[in-house]
């Protein structure tokens, strides 16, 4: 089982975990002095663990210790639209498996869900709890981030920000029939790719991202639910510049 820890953790090779983590070591899964678990920090380090002591505090000592493999050459970072229902743990449960560094939930034009301060609270700190357990799963060495909710505006100037110092953009459009991610020339470090709600974008959305500098593309000839098309998009990208495929 592996767990993120903070620097001030790991000290002269020992690592000590307390809180939810420590409970779940010693009451769920039940771990006991001699067993092992991987405990990834900060700068991406992997240390696998030889259990010393549990309780309400967990103890252990560092046998190994190796650099990471698991994350992107990309800064992959997916602005989705705000979705219904569990949609958004779809989404960012995925996003994180195809190495999303950072998932941003925003609302537009068409967005159906709205939240109330404290709604937006507890919603943020559920989708953080699925990122840290999908990073979990899937072996990622970095703790994805999740933003809180922006508005469409607030989207729109750190676009213009990011493409201002040479990241690409990419905006998926389901009115756009000819430009595919295959037309578009780049070598990019840092991609961030966009996709509407459930209602899509308005062409006047459109035409601000493309003011901003984004690369408005297509996905195909199938119009996608806003909870694949994201996934689809950091997948194409993952393939055409990362470690996909």
């Amino acid at each position: 089982m592996r767990f993120f820890i903070e620097s001030e953790q790991l000290r002269d090779g020992t690592v000590t975990i307390t809180g939810n983590d420590a409970h779940h070591i010693t009451r769920v899964l039940r771990l006991e002095a001699g067993d092992l678990l991987e405990c990834v920090d900060p700068q991406g380090f992997v240390h696998l663990v030889r259990v010393e002591s549990v309780g309400s505090q967990v103890t252990g000592r560092v046998e190994e210790t190796r650099k990471g493999l698991q994350e992107s050459p990309l800064h992959l970072v997916l602005f989705q639209g705000l979705a219904k229902g569990d949609k958004m743990d779809l989404v960012i449960q995925k996003a994180v498996e195809l190495g999303a560094a950072e998932i941003v939930p925003f609302t537009s034009r068409y967005t159906v869900v709205k939240l109330g301060a404290k709604q937006e609270e507890n919603k943020l700190r559920r989708w953080e709890r699925i990122a840290l357990e999908a990073a979990k799963q899937c072996g990622r060495t970095r703790l994805p981030k999740v933003e809180k909710v922006l508005s469409f505006g607030a989207v729109v100037a750190q676009v213009k920000e990011a493409t201002a110092a040479g990241h690409l953009v990419l905006a998926a459009y389901e009115a756009e029939r000819e430009r595919g991610i295959s037309q578009i020339a780049a070598q990019p470090k840092t991609v961030w790719v966009i996709v509407g709600p459930e209602g899509g974008f308005t062409p006047e959305e459109i035409e601000q991202l493309q003011q901003a500098g984004a690369e408005i593309c297509t996905l195909g000839p199938r119009i996608l639910r806003t909870e694949t098309a994201g996934l689809v998009l950091l997948s194409i990208v993952g393939h055409r510049w990362g470690d996909l495929g």
